[in-house]
């Protein structure tokens, strides 16, 4: 595409060189930058983009986008200040034939230019975005796997991988950023998909990558105190309103009527709201449109099952999933509201929903009837103590919890993270998760200064592989045990290298040295 057909689509402070040149692809990681680029210099929470523009030139960028509050216009010259040079202006045009256009938000730019250099395909699929604190995983897959049971035609965004229609490729961001999720989009409508359905992050919202999409279904699960600190959220409120943002980017809005805060989600919202929940109509001021009931929760057979109605004005069918506890009933529920707008008949919704399984979420790995082995992602306190309470809710024989902390995060977190384990799991399995550059015992004494505060039974082993075939070689019938903080991670980091690793296959070799297949 010609620079200046895309330049219509942004507001900027000025362009030096020419528009006249044609646009081969559109990138911010220098790296990747070719002959022809357009190179975006964007600020990340650990780089800046402007510290490497003349790599981008050097490498063969046609045109450069930059903020201009970096940039000090002498009178002769205008210089634009990195970390480590001063680079003027003029010369990046003469020395290297490359337009520079100045602009106030390289973020925001990036959106507009990305959506208009691949065609906007946003407005040729039907857009599901779904957020909130917990639950966007599980609730993404629910959802696409009812829609594809419909038949249609269904990409996906999020955590664990983006899948195109023709290609999975690994997510390295909850949602990408704007250059990357418009080229995954202009793939779906290439491959002939009719919806996609992605994950929508706060961080995502704050940090303008999903700017432009205009969603049809925007949802909201939850919201609870997390993701604030350095490089996050300043504050709650500041995360109450990055998340409430979507409910002003979509056409129709489906909210958790039970979450405490969703009126203030509400606030300023510009869609047709609608709403889900597990309350009858008399325990709340403001029916929901779509209920659940009659919860029940069983271990059958290895596996733990959750039953319950839906109601939906006078309508009443039974739903059953292989995800247990409350929080992946209101997880389906969200998943079923959207689907009432897709016009999927009941038994597609009641098959896709019981046979779903979701990668790294409350995951059922268990080789045997007798007892079961769950993978999930939990890895933070707020979200064990759920996964701890919910897997309670089954009445197993023991509850046996094996995780670890991230290497250079903060020793306090970990120590709540052992307290909370300590007081709801029966057996508790200190490990190693993602050292990092830390030393992996001590990881395990900030935890082990949380769990001594309760009356826990606990061992530590560093060795996560080690960790894994003690848990499985002890496992009991009626037991629930859940290796916790990996999920879908597929590897271990240790000192900047991140090292081959799944849970599963470290079940499996468990079961190997025990002697016997673990399928």
């Amino acid at each position: 595409m010609q620079l200046s057909k895309l330049l219509k689509h942004i507001t900027y402070k000025s362009v030096q060189g020419s528009q006249e040149l044609e646009i081969a692809d559109i990138c911010y990681h220098s790296g990747k930058a070719k002959q022809g680029s357009l190179f975006i210099c964007i600020k990340g929470q650990r780089a800046d983009g402007h510290d490497y523009l003349m790599d981008a030139l050097i490498a063969g960028a046609a045109a450069v986008v930059i903020e201009a509050t970096g940039v000090v216009d002498t009178g002769k010259d205008s210089f634009l200040y990195t970390e480590h040079r001063k680079i003027p202006l003029q010369d990046m045009v003469h020395n290297y034939g490359v337009t520079v256009i100045l602009v106030e938000d390289t973020r925001g730019a990036m959106a507009k230019l990305a959506e208009a250099f691949y065609g906007f395909p946003s407005r040729k699929l039907r857009m599901i975005g779904i957020t909130g604190t917990k639950g966007k995983t599980t609730t993404a897959f629910l959802t696409a796997g009812i829609l594809r049971e419909a038949g249609y035609r269904t990409g996906l965004i999020g955590t664990v991988w983006i899948d195109t229609g023709r290609t999975i490729i690994p997510a390295s961001h909850t949602t990408p950023e704007s250059c990357d999720l418009q080229r995954y989009l202009a793939q779906m409508v290439e491959n002939g998909l009719d919806c996609c359905v992605m994950e929508v992050s706060s961080q995502g919202i704050a940090m303008q990558r999903v700017e432009g999409i205009k969603f049809d279904i925007g949802v909201f699960l939850n919201i609870e105190p997390d993701h604030i600190g350095k490089g996050e959220h300043a504050s709650f409120s500041e995360y109450l309103r990055c998340k409430s943002r979507l409910l002003q980017q979509c056409d129709i809005g489906i909210v958790n009527r039970d979450d405490p805060h969703v009126d203030q989600i509400l606030q300023g919202h510009t869609c047709q709201v609608e709403s889900f929940s597990t309350k009858r109509p008399g325990e709340t001021m403001y029916p929901a449109d779509v209920r659940a009931e009659g919860e029940s929760y069983s271990m059958v057979q290895g596996k733990l099952i959750s039953d319950f109605v839906v109601r939906r004005r006078a309508e009443r069918f039974a739903i059953q999933i292989q995800l247990p506890g409350k929080f992946n009933v209101y997880n389906a529920l969200a998943a079923i509201s959207v689907a009432f707008h897709f016009r999927v008949m009941r038994d597609q919704m009641k098959q896709a929903l019981k046979t779903q399984t979701v990668p790294g979420r409350c995951e059922n790995i268990s080789p045997s009837e007798q007892y079961v082995i769950l993978i999930d992602y939990a890895h933070n306190e707020m979200s064990l103590k759920n996964l701890l309470e919910t897997l309670r809710a089954f009445s197993p024989r023991r509850l046996v919890v094996l995780f670890g902390c991230g290497g250079n995060r903060s020793g306090l977190r970990r120590g709540r993270m052992g307290e909370m384990a300590g007081r709801l799991a029966d057996f508790t399995i200190l490990t190693s998760d993602n050292p990092r550059w830390e030393e992996p015992e001590r990881i395990l004494d900030d935890i082990e200064m949380g769990i001594r505060n309760t009356d826990g039974d606990y061992l530590r082993i560093a060795d996560r592989r080690l960790a894994v075939r003690y848990a499985v070689y002890g496992a009991k019938p009626g037991d629930i045990i859940v290796l916790a903080g990996k999920g879908h991670e597929a590897y271990q980091e240790i000192c900047g290298k991140k090292y081959h690793m799944t849970e599963q296959e470290l079940v499996e070799d468990a079961y190997a040295t025990m002697g016997f297949p673990s399928r």
